[in-house]
């Protein structure tokens, strides 16, 4: 069943094909099937990916945590945040 593409917009699904060319696969084949199971990646129906829990499940796949919003402590850059999650000075 395919939906009507006025609906995907407006819920934001992401059609596997297009997931799987953007992540450089020939298109959603046994590979890319497979490291959607690896990182626990579901679609929500059969070929649509939700984008919010792809990019949570990628993001976790990498240990990165959303920032956390403190008044003490000033932000830290970009530059700084990536330092401290590969472990770098």
């Amino acid at each position: 069943m395919r939906l009507h593409p006025h609906i995907v917009q407006m819920i934001g699904l992401i059609p596997a094909e297009d997931l799987a060319a953007s992540w450089g696969y020939a298109g959603a084949n046994n590979a890319f099937r497979d490291f959607c199971v690896k990182m626990g990646i579901k679609p929500v129906r059969p070929g649509w990916y939700d984008p919010h829990h792809v990019r949570h499940r990628l993001d976790a796949a990498q240990a990165i945590t959303p920032p956390v919003a403190t008044t003490s402590a000033p932000a830290l850059s970009l530059v700084e945040q990536r330092r401290l999650r590969i472990g770098t000075r």
